[in-house]
């Protein structure tokens, strides 16, 4: 018997979504631990564990009844958590709210972000970065900007970017090197110096698209914002507009603000990340993201 398996469905053979992505990096440090935990993908026939914890997003009933509580009713577990971004105790109409309370009935919830106040089931662990796989290469020079493009079902951010920020951006900070990531058919893939494409596994992706990075460019507003985590950890600048980013997830040398739109507050902005201290920002984001502290939290939340 595992004392805990982490589990979400199975997106890829790769660990490359964010479930796969936080759900493998927590049951490694968990490990680390001294317990016997494991990542494994839904289904898992013949898995018997002390503590099930489940990385999938969070969902609305329907979706939730249809494809994870059927494959979750199949694993014999004591106890069953979830985890979720934001605490729901200010949110009585969250979308996921039944997704959350099923856990909660089983054993309870873990949330990433801090908050005031928490439900009586919930449990504060924070957000981790692996600095294993996510680390400063110090012999890359520091002259990257990079703009990120998420896309979802319903909003593409690669729509909605200002063309006329960019132009802005490399004809007033020459020395820079502007690189795009988002899917591999974004439109404007042409208007960057490199594109680094999503659906990579996670590993080689944040290798590629952090290497020499001193500024990083949020598309949109980040509900928790894992690559502002790891941005920060390799000692990148945040640079942001207002509501962009959950400031709890931001060291205060990383934290630098523009007026969305205007284009030279973005360009004074970017001015102001390049003389940012990227030791400091790193030093600070291991103590803020740091996975063994997360882990430690998890440990004491599902009871072992």
């Amino acid at each position: 018997m595992l004392d805990v398996v982490v589990t979400c469905l199975p997106h890829s053979d790769e660990i490359k979504s964010f479930p796969q992505v936080r759900g493998f990096y927590l049951a490694k440090h968990l490990a680390h631990l001294g317990l016997a935990a494991e990542f494994r993908p839904l289904p898992l026939a013949d898995v018997t564990a002390r503590v099930l914890i489940c990385s999938e997003y969070q969902s609305p009933v329907d979706y939730f009844q249809r494809e994870l509580e059927p494959r979750l009713r199949d694993v014999e577990a004591d106890r069953m958590f979830c985890m979720i971004a934001n605490s729901l105790r200010k949110d009585r109409s969250h979308f996921s709210r039944e997704h959350c309370e099923w856990f909660a009935a089983r054993g309870g919830v873990l949330v990433h972000l801090p908050a005031e106040e928490f439900e009586p089931y919930e449990h504060w662990i924070g957000l981790g970065v692996d600095r294993d796989v996510v680390a400063a290469n110090a012999a890359t020079e520091r002259n990257r900007v990079l703009f990120d493009f998420p896309k979802s079902w319903d909003e593409d951010a690669s729509s909605t970017f200002d063309v006329n920020l960019l132009a802005a951006a490399r004809s007033r900070l020459s020395d820079a090197r502007f690189v795009g990531s988002g899917p591999a058919d974004s439109p404007l893939r042409p208007l960057f110096d490199d594109w680094v494409e999503y659906g990579q596994p996670h590993a080689a992706y944040t290798r590629a698209v952090l290497d020499g990075v001193y500024a990083f460019v949020p598309g949109w507003g980040e509900t928790m914002g894992l690559p502002v985590a790891e941005a920060q950890t390799v000692g990148a600048c945040v640079v942001w507009s207002k509501y962009q980013v959950p400031e709890s997830m931001l060291c205060p040398e990383a934290d630098v603000r523009y007026e969305a739109g205007n284009a030279g507050s973005l360009v004074d902005a970017l001015r102001t990340a390049r003389s940012r201290d990227s030791a400091l920002i790193a030093a600070q984001a291991a103590a803020r993201f740091d996975f063994y502290a997360v882990s430690r939290r998890t440990r004491k939340a599902i009871g072992l």
